[in-house]
């Protein structure tokens, strides 16, 4: 694309940084990958993974990278398409659509740019969830639910950018030559407003929130809580497996007020059976007072053990003596034992298919395993690092704003990407402009990693002198393990994107950080 003469070639540059950086993430995912595809057990994780929980681990890391290798090239020229060709043409067709109003235009503009990309994006998606999530027994997704999900998703999209986007602009303009102070202050507000109305208003759009149903897990939580004066006020659990068997936890609130959300996949053991008609479920069962006391569990061609070959040694594979005490339908569960019967019965029939979701009285985590994850969690509260890393955001964000002052009625900048060099809208300018800054949010997202990192050292030890170091080493094995973590990661990969520390150095610095601790208290 050729430029008129004195006009900086933004877009051009902006072309090489995004190659540059898309070089530098797939040396990292070769070198990654490279890992992923190595056969024998490290020594230093041969006493903490088991050989067949590598293997499946490093093939599931494997099908994730190849993955992702391919969508990031496949992004990469979306994307460039998109910004080069696409931005200019579909600003000019919003003025077609609503008008020469900049308000309107702007939300036209962002919602069209946001949606543009679909078409790819959501194939890959599809994949993701029912190719590559399901061949490793993690999808619990509906076709379905993965349409609702995406509506609502687009709804919510649509609301906020109409909400945000005149709010933006009214700031900016009135501001004048310090609107960047203005504009910081005001995204403060909206973050702390985002802060309360995400894991309250949006979330229970898409799963189901119950308080604890585990009267004695609730009370020992509350315990740990009181005891570490952490102000717990509400104790929910959550239907992650609805869409996936990934386990996690997660604790969110303001000052006082204080929530803690337990997935479900922590609490219960659910197992997913796919039945086709002509085939066998799989198993037998005798009925007992608190439910149905499984036996003869058959592995080959039924049910029961399609499921078991992804899932075996897993805490949720099928196994004589399991009682199964629920059955989960949509997102209601069960527990009558008549009706658990009559669901079980139902698709045991020769000619019956399709799913039955069982709920077994086995438990994935131990009492104290959760307690001892729940502490590191509290260990993030204690140590401020929400706050910490909020303060951080909000630097980030005023130096943003105050340089985007420098550039926003560039000529150059609206020229070089296609647009008229009269053109002075706030959204298109910033948009380019954080184009721009890419480069400088890759190193500051590395920072930020780095950070992270540090934190979980920090949280872990605080668990640690809670004397729940070996309860805490176990959870953390046992959701790896479950959750087919990368137990091989690549130092370089690593300190460039992992968040946590690998399993094997986080279980180094508990062990050694419990001798020194229990050492000083003796």
């Amino acid at each position: 694309m050729a430029e008129p003469e004195g006009v900086v070639p933004f877009v051009q540059i902006f072309i090489c940084f995004t190659l540059l950086l898309t070089a530098w993430e797939l040396y990292l995912d070769l070198r990654q990958l490279k890992k992923n595809k190595e056969k024998s057990l490290p020594d230093e994780i041969k006493d903490l993974v088991p050989l067949d929980r590598f293997e499946k681990s490093q093939v599931y890391q494997v099908d994730k990278k190849i993955f992702s290798i391919f969508s990031t090239f496949v992004h990469l020229a979306a994307n460039i398409f998109e910004v080069v060709y696409l931005w200019p043409l579909m600003w000019k067709l919003s003025k077609d659509i609503v008008g020469d109003n900049e308000y309107l235009r702007s939300i036209a503009w962002q919602i069209m740019t946001s949606f543009v990309s679909m078409p790819i994006s959501i194939p890959l998606e599809l994949y993701g969830d029912f190719v590559i999530e399901a061949r490793h027994g993690f999808n619990k997704k509906t076709i379905k639910l993965f349409v609702i999900d995406t509506i609502k998703s687009s709804l919510i999209s649509i609301v906020m950018t109409s909400l945000l986007i005149p709010i933006i602009i009214a700031v900016i303009r009135w501001g004048g030559e310090h609107f960047y102070f203005y504009i910081w202050i005001v995204c403060q507000v909206l973050l702390f407003v985002v802060m309360f109305v995400y894991p309250t208003v949006i979330m229970p759009l898409f799963n189901k929130f119950e308080p604890l149903h585990d009267a004695q897990l609730r009370q020992r939580i509350e315990g740990l809580a009181g005891g570490l004066n952490y102000p717990l006020q509400m104790l929910f659990q959550m239907d992650g497996s609805t869409r996936s068997a990934h386990s996690n936890a997660y604790l969110f609130g303001f000052w006082k007020n204080k929530r803690i959300v337990l997935y479900d996949t922590l609490l219960q053991v659910q197992i997913n059976l796919s039945k086709e008609a002509g085939s066998a479920l799989g198993f037998e069962y005798v009925k007992e007072d608190a439910g149905l006391r499984l036996k003869s569990v058959k592995l080959e061609s039924t049910a029961a053990g399609k499921w078991n070959e992804m899932h075996k040694g897993r805490v949720d594979e099928i196994k004589d003596g399991e009682l199964v005490v629920g059955v989960k339908k949509d997102s209601d569960i069960i527990t009558d034992l008549a009706k658990v019967i009559e669901e079980v019965d139902k698709m045991m029939q020769t000619d019956a298919q399709g799913s039955l979701n069982i709920i077994l009285d086995s438990k994935p985590y131990t009492t104290d395993e959760i307690l001892a994850i729940l502490c590191h969690e509290i260990g993030h509260w204690f140590h401020g690092h929400v706050s910490k890393m909020l303060v951080v955001s909000s630097i980030h964000i005023f130096v943003i704003f105050r340089l985007y002052a420098f550039a926003m009625y560039s000529p150059s900048l609206f020229i070089s990407f296609g647009f008229d060099p009269t053109e002075r809208s706030i959204m298109v300018g910033l948009s380019i402009f954080m184009l721009m800054f890419t480069p400088v949010e890759t190193i500051v997202g590395f920072g930020m990693t780095s950070l992270t990192r540090m934190n979980e050292y920090q949280a872990d030890e605080f668990a640690v002198r809670q004397k729940r170091a070996t309860e805490l080493a176990s959870g953390l094995r046992k959701l790896c393990i479950e959750n087919l973590g990368d137990v091989n990661p690549d130092p370089w990969y690593a300190w460039f994107h992992h968040t946590h520390p690998a399993l094997v150095e986080r279980l180094k610095a508990i062990q050694a950080k419990d001798a020194i601790i229990n050492k000083k208290s003796q």
